[in-house]
């Protein structure tokens, strides 16, 4: 009876190969990603750095629109148009 030993000594040529493959893959994927995480955390700056230039414009409008809508300032440009504060306003009515 022939027993067939496969060859004793296997070839650790092709496992190194495949290592290096993988580690030359896994390193190019942790670059690639590395750059796009940094570049989206530079967008998020940029964009929290807009948010705070809008939020000041915002409240410098609210300021403006504040004080054009006075209450003094109102009266005192009704008063200049020739309108009169009634203290019981009678509103129109209709009937159908």
């Amino acid at each position: 009876m022939t027993i067939i030993c496969p060859q004793k000594k296997k070839n650790i040529k092709y496992f190194l190969i495949t290592l290096f493959a993988l580690v030359l893959v896994g390193g190019a994927f942790y670059i690639i990603q590395t750059g796009a995480i940094v570049e989206k955390r530079h967008e998020l700056e940029a964009l929290k750095k807009q948010l705070n230039e809008l939020k000041t414009a915002n409240a410098d409008l609210k300021n403006k629109y504040y004080r054009i809508v006075d209450p003094a300032k109102l009266e005192e440009v009704a008063s200049a148009s020739g309108l009169t504060l009634e203290k019981r306003p009678m509103y129109i009515t209709s009937t159908q």
